[in-house]
């Protein structure tokens, strides 16, 4: 009992390191509109919108055509070279917050390849934003047009 007992403390030691990527919140991911700051952040308690990203949803609210060619997309998220990723947003104006979650969602986001598949297209070449973020990203500013707002520069 007592061998099995420290193999599992073993275990354990060894694999919380291993899930911590896994556990951490992404960075915020922000892009201003005009008077509007978009604004993706995990650690938001109350996000004013809850995106959940299902490419088996039957019916999702945004669907997002990944692209492999920037003059195609709309919208382009590109690293900037010289710069190091950022821990924080330029807020500029009001802010709308999002938040993925796995559970109940005010928008559902399904992500696909197939160049028929896709309301929008979305082309992503970073190496600090995670393609789920940006999906989700998307869809906050998407909800946001739906209420009258215009999508302009990245943070």
């Amino acid at each position: 009992m007592e061998r099995v007992r420290q193999s599992l403390v073993l275990l354990l030691v060894a694999g919380f390191p291993a899930a911590m990527p896994l556990l951490k919140a992404a960075q915020d991911l922000c892009i201003s509109a005009g008077p509007m700051t978009y604004r993706l952040s995990q650690s938001a308690p109350s996000p004013d919108v809850r995106v959940r990203i299902d490419n088996t949803a039957a019916w999702p609210d945004v669907r997002v055509r990944l692209v492999d060619r920037p003059e195609i997309a709309d919208l382009t998220l590109v690293d900037d070279a010289g710069r190091a990723a950022g821990h924080s947003c330029a807020v500029m104006g009001e802010v709308r917050t999002g938040r993925i979650v796995a559970g109940p969602s005010d928008v559902t986001v399904a992500i696909s390849r197939d160049r028929h598949a896709g309301d929008f297209a979305l082309y992503l070449n970073s190496t600090h934003i995670r393609l789920h973020d940006a999906a989700a990203l998307f869809a906050l500013m998407r909800h946001g047009q739906a209420h009258g707002m215009i999508v302009a520069q990245i943070h």
